[in-house]
């Protein structure tokens, strides 16, 4: 079994504590949302000078605080990798998700964004789940270079017999620096890291 330092086991504890607490939080921000909605439909016919703006309002809340559930989600996932059970092997299309969802605002700010499809059942392989996080986030990480405003960088996962295959394509006119792929490749087992001048895949072992 992989030795995973006790400081990540902290870290990972804490974080995971704090993430539902912040859970409990959002639900709160949710339900008070939900009462002042209800209000403005139960007095739907009385007209006063700031209803369009709470309206408005109302409607970036609920927006903001169902991202932020999403990103606490992703958060939490990622607090709960050092656990035993996720040591050893884990679920490729659940991790994936997590992966987006956690790289979205590195990818953003290089003025790219991510378009990601993956297949509705769950893909297990026989690798821990903050070792997939990892090589995912820093294969994105290489795919975006140094940018490209308004790019799109696509992200599909594939089950396959042997390996399910994590493919990233960079954005068009991105041309990633080949250097980087031997770091990439010490993240993995050798040959599970190919890239082929248009799109890079990893690959992870099936869980047999």
């Amino acid at each position: 079994m992989p030795e995973i330092p006790k400081e990540a086991r902290f870290m990972g504890t804490v974080t995971a504590q704090t993430m539902h607490e912040m859970q409990n939080i959002l639900a709160i921000i949710r339900e008070s949302a939900g009462l002042m909605g209800d209000i403005l439909k139960v007095n739907s016919r009385v007209d006063f000078k700031h209803k369009p703006n709470m309206e408005r309002t109302l409607e970036n809340i609920t927006f903001q605080v169902d991202r932020g559930k999403g990103l606490l989600d992703a958060t939490s996932r990622l607090a709960h990798t050092p656990d035993a059970d996720l040591l050893e092997g884990c679920d490729l299309t659940a991790y994936s998700k997590t992966l987006v969802q956690l790289a979205d605002r590195y990818v953003r700010l290089k003025g790219t964004a991510l378009n990601f499809s993956a297949p509705s059942t769950a893909l297990p392989v026989s690798m821990g789940a903050l070792q997939v996080l990892m090589s995912g986030y820093r294969a994105l990480q290489w795919a975006v270079g140094a940018g490209m405003k308004d790019g799109v960088m696509r992200v599909d996962l594939e089950g396959g017999t042997d390996f399910h295959v994590l493919t990233i394509c960079p954005p068009e006119g991105v041309t990633p620096d080949r250097e980087g792929i031997a770091a990439l490749g010490t993240m993995l087992e050798p040959g599970r890291v190919e890239w082929d001048g248009s799109r890079l895949q990893l690959f992870f072992p099936v869980q047999r």
